[in-house]
Parts: C-alpha cells; structure tokens; sequence
C-alpha cells in the first residue's frame, strides 16, 4: 500500500492499483476499512484519479468564484505533485 496524501492511498493488485480513502476507522477485526474510489492500470492513473476526487471534494464544499476554484485546482495539484516527488527522490514521475 502507497499512501500519497491525506487519507488516501493506493494500493497494488493484479492489474494495477485501487484508490482508496481510509475512512477513519476499523471493522470487526481491528483492520482499516477502506472507501474504494477507483481503479487504474497504472500510477500515473492514480495520480490523476486522486486529483480530480480531492478537487471535487474540495470544490463541493462552499460556493466559490472562478478565482478561488482555479486556486484550489492549482493548490491541489501542487501538493499532489509535491507529495508525488518527495515520494520519488525529486524525480518527477508525473507531468503537468
């Protein structure tokens, strides 16, 4: 399992990775329990799969102007991509 940001984190399987959110609590058992997001063929998927959830998220929450939802885009893809390259040793693994 990768974590990338926040709450979220991919996790590796057969045929590529799952997005998901941890959702903060455990079941039963005492394990995570996990909200599936989607699946992706590859990281660079997840990547952008990651952005546009948590810009939606983002942006759902309060009435805004344009101005401040490209900032939030803008802000939001900087973290991703901040995140993205700490992980990766300053190596940038994904594009703009």
């Amino acid at each position: 399992m990768v974590h990338l940001i926040k709450n979220y984190y991919a996790i590796p399987n057969n045929m590529g990775f799952t997005l998901v959110a941890d959702k903060g609590r455990t079941d039963k058992e005492g394990k995570k329990v996990y909200d599936t997001i989607g699946y992706c063929g590859n990281f660079e998927e997840v990547i952008f799969l990651l952005k546009r959830k948590v810009v939606d998220e983002r942006l759902s929450r309060k009435d805004m102007e344009l101005s401040e939802a490209l900032d939030v885009i803008r802000i939001t893809s900087e973290e991703i991509k901040a995140a993205v390259e700490k992980r990766a040793g300053d190596r940038s693994i994904i594009s703009d």
